[in-house]
């Protein structure tokens, strides 16, 4: 399974951009991508073992008690998830993405990210980024929830 596999599987139109590894957001400058049209991902393991990918846009603060709220956990328990979960759904650090069909996912996004048009997100892997349309990510998801997750501006 891969992001790209993902989004061939469901018919939906997407670009992959290629860039030298990401792992941090102090990486992203190597991408050449704008920032204000991407959407970032969070990776959490919860407690009923499955794992939440909550995506919202790159330059947006999260509010981690309504992140909790929305996936029906309490805040305290919101881990950041393990390498070898994400490695799982064929992804890496680095290269997170909220596209994601896997049926023990769950998929979170800020209810602004569905009409943010065309955007950027992470590829699965270090070196890939997605170019796709915001309304893709809960239209692959298996277990799609939209909430409100950011701090007002």
């Amino acid at each position: 399974m891969s992001v790209v596999q993902d989004l061939l599987d469901a018919g939906i139109p997407h670009v992959v951009h290629e860039h030298p590894p990401i792992r941090t957001e102090a990486d992203l400058h190597l991408t050449n991508l704008p920032w204000e049209t991407s959407v970032k991902t969070l990776a959490f393991d919860l407690p009923d073992g499955r794992l939440a990918l909550v995506g919202v846009p790159g330059p947006a603060k999260v509010m981690y008690g309504a992140i909790a709220q929305a996936l029906g956990v309490s805040r305290s328990s919101l881990r950041p998830a393990g390498e070898e979960h994400l490695v799982a759904i064929g992804m890496e650090p680095g290269g997170v993405s909220p596209i994601c069909a896997a049926d023990d996912v769950v998929v979170l996004v800020d209810d602004c990210v569905p009409g943010m048009g065309s955007i950027y997100c992470g590829g699965g892997t270090s070196t890939t980024t997605v170019e796709v349309d915001a309304a893709a990510i809960t239209r692959v998801a298996a277990h799609p929830l939209v909430a409100a997750i950011i701090k007002p501006e």
